[in-house]
């Protein structure tokens, strides 16, 4: 008997793309999520669609009100600081870890299209290459569990919002990647590290001057 291990199971399908939607801020912080009408725009039964949301319920991306029903997860400032604190070590571990180049092009080329998105004030499309740009530091690592959990703390980060918060130009935000770009030319993983360790200091300190119970979106770690 020939087993497929690649084959994904379609709540875990669901799930993943519900969380790529909140990401990207196309489903938004405290918003509700209904069932039927998520079941027909992916096309399927109500039932897998209820299981992936039971699993990000149980991940914390999503919240369950009993007699209101499931939103995205608000978080308090403590619970944010908390989540950009986990990327960080997630962020950190990946680069003390490195089994292979982390190909600095694709990362030059993100970086460079992150920067485009800037200058158009295209916050979506920012918001997906700061993805995709984090993912390429991470997947040097080769551990496909850290990738995962990171996936899972930069949903919970609201992504999308973030640069509403951010007391800076979207342009000073991507700029704020450039030294973990520098620091990887340079092969160097404490200056890398450093690089990491100091653009979470600036996120967190953003955030302890903002709003008290907002999710920010914490682009270029």
């Amino acid at each position: 008997m020939k087993l497929d291990i690649q084959k994904v199971p379609l709540k875990d399908k669901i799930a993943s793309s519900l969380m790529q939607s909140i990401i990207e801020g196309e489903i938004r912080v405290g918003e509700k999520l209904r069932e039927a009408h998520l079941a027909k725009a992916f096309g399927v039964s109500q039932a897998p669609v209820r299981e992936a949301i039971i699993t990000l319920v149980a991940q914390g991306i999503l919240e369950h009100t009993p007699n209101v029903g499931t939103h995205v997860k608000a978080y308090s400032k403590d619970e944010i600081i908390e989540i950009y604190e986990a990327r960080e070590a997630l962020e950190l571990y990946a680069v003390e870890s490195m089994k292979k180049d982390s190909s600095l092009d694709l990362m030059k080329e993100e970086y460079a299209q992150m920067l485009k998105a800037a200058k158009a004030k295209d916050i979506q499309l920012l918001v997906k290459h700061d993805q995709l740009f984090h993912e390429v530091l991470l997947s040097a690592c080769d551990n496909c569990l850290i990738m995962k959990l990171w996936r899972e703390q930069y949903t919970k980060s609201s992504v999308f919002n973030v640069i509403q918060g951010f007391e800076a130009s979207l342009e000073d935000i991507v700029l704020m990647h450039m030294p973990i770009i520098e620091a990887m030319e340079q092969k160097s993983i404490d200056k890398c590290k450093d690089a990491v360790h100091h653009h979470y200091d600036v996120i967190i300190t953003n955030e302890g001057n903002t709003m008290a119970h907002i999710n920010v979106f914490a682009l270029g770690q």
